[in-house]
């Protein structure tokens, strides 16, 4: 799950769409939300958003 949260954080901001409205669409609880998006950007896993989108194999 850890790695679609960001893979949904770097996606949004990818198309300039806010990712904690991203997050809330994926149910995503607010006190986890809030922990990934103010974790600092270098603690953040490094594969690509485009790896991890829903819907492709």
């Amino acid at each position: 799950m850890a790695l679609l949260i960001d893979a949904t954080i770097h996606e949004a901001i990818a198309r300039g769409r806010p990712a904690a409205r991203e997050l809330a669409a994926m149910g995503v609880p607010f006190e986890v939300a809030i922990r990934v998006l103010t974790r600092p950007e270098e603690r953040r896993h490094p594969l690509p958003a485009a790896q991890f989108r829903r819907g492709t194999s």
